[in-house]
């Protein structure tokens, strides 16, 4: 279909009540889902032109735009879909893209050399750029922009003082890279392969549920997932005597009070397994880039920031240096848990972790749930 006509049946309608409303979103569905980088880029540029877009065209540009970000090409490919992206978001206001995503996307897909080169001389004020900076961070080594870090401190950017290389278990967080990009991703189940931490049996605990100050900063990875205390929590315990690292499972949850603060312990808990510093780690980037069900999505800049934030809460340390947190985390034991609690409709929407501090008394759990 030639790109002229596309617009054209794309404006045949803007509500699902006009007559033409299916013709015109078939446009998307049976046209623009297949075409190829060039005519989509072509399509992108003449949608701009539109003064007063139908519906149905937003969601062209939308689909067209992710599948254009998402085309292996070279450095002009980059380009093209940084300035599309922006201008798209002042064509028309209600556009269900964010320019962490198209980051993202770009990341995925796009040579780590054209993704290294957009950074030479990107504005302060580029927020695609300085998301792409650490979607790049967290797959190669990104410290030859340098510069562009130093322009976003210095205008008080909330990413510009991230690392700009993967940092200790994020080398773990199997981000989709290129030359396989999202096709080539794959995302293992929350604990999978770890093993079972049943606790020891008959165990007589006392437990007393504490102010956590942290609770807060716990849930960072999940800030953008639904509120509300019948789907986030998050708890603090204090133990009456210390717990061997070993012993630290399932038993021992089920023991702690059934507080308001910790439903979730208190109901059913199921599937404990003891799981590392990096499982923990990937699981809370998980939640903090993909959001819940119905998104939003951080994207991976600030998926990083929130992520390594609630690790320092559940750590029981200052945020700060990631290295710093990862040492205080491992010396930490952990677990992955399910409950009753759990709204157990999409499994990885079900998030339970409970850790074991270093003094051995200490005990918090984070949980969220959601549904499609």
């Amino acid at each position: 279909m030639e790109i002229g006509e596309a617009v054209r049946r794309l404006g045949l309608a803007d509500t699902y009540r006009d007559r033409h409303w299916n013709r015109a979103v078939k446009v998307t569905d049976n046209t623009v889902q297949k075409a190829g980088p060039e005519w989509l880029e072509g399509l992108l540029a003449a949608l701009l032109r539109i003064e007063k877009p139908a519906s149905p065209m937003g969601y062209a540009f939308e689909v067209a735009l992710r599948r254009l970000a998402s085309a292996p090409g070279g450095a002009g490919r980059i380009a093209s879909v940084r300035t599309l992206a922006a201008e798209g978001r002042t064509w028309r206001g209600d556009l269900r893209y964010t320019l962490p995503e198209i980051a993202a996307l770009l990341a995925c897909d796009q040579p780590p050399e054209h993704l290294l080169a957009v950074f030479d001389g990107a504005e302060a004020s580029d927020e695609l750029a300085a998301c792409l900076l650490q979607e790049t961070a967290l797959r190669y080594d990104a410290t030859s922009a340098a510069g562009f870090a130093d322009r976003l401190r210095a205008s008080g950017h909330p990413l510009a003082d991230l690392p700009l290389h993967p940092v200790g278990a994020e080398r773990h967080l199997g981000l989709a890279r290129y030359p396989t990009g999202l096709a080539g991703q794959r995302w293992p189940s929350l604990g999978d392969g770890a093993p079972d931490a049943p606790g020891p049996s008959g165990l007589e605990l006392q437990a007393a549920a504490v102010d956590w100050p942290g609770a807060r900063q716990a849930l960072s990875a999940y800030r953008h997932w639904p509120p509300g205390d019948d789907v986030q929590e998050a708890a603090l315990f204090r133990l009456g005597s210390p717990l061997a690292p070993g012993d630290f499972g399932a038993s021992v949850l089920r023991a702690l009070p059934a507080a308001s603060t910790a439903a979730s312990t208190a109901a059913g808990v199921a599937g404990v397994r003891r799981v590392t510093t990096a499982d923990v780690l990937r699981t809370l980037f998980g939640g903090a880039a993909g959001g819940g069900a119905c998104g939003p999505r951080m994207g991976g800049g600030y998926a990083r920031k929130a992520s390594w934030e609630s690790l320092a809460a559940l750590a029981g340390v200052q945020e700060g240096d990631f290295t710093a947190i990862e040492r205080a985390a491992d010396r930490c034991a952990w677990l992955f848990y399910g409950s009753d609690w759990h709204l157990q409709v999409v499994p990885p929407l079900d998030v339970g972790i409970a850790v074991l501090r270093p003094d051995r008394r200490t005990v918090a759990v984070v949980a969220v749930t959601d549904s499609d």
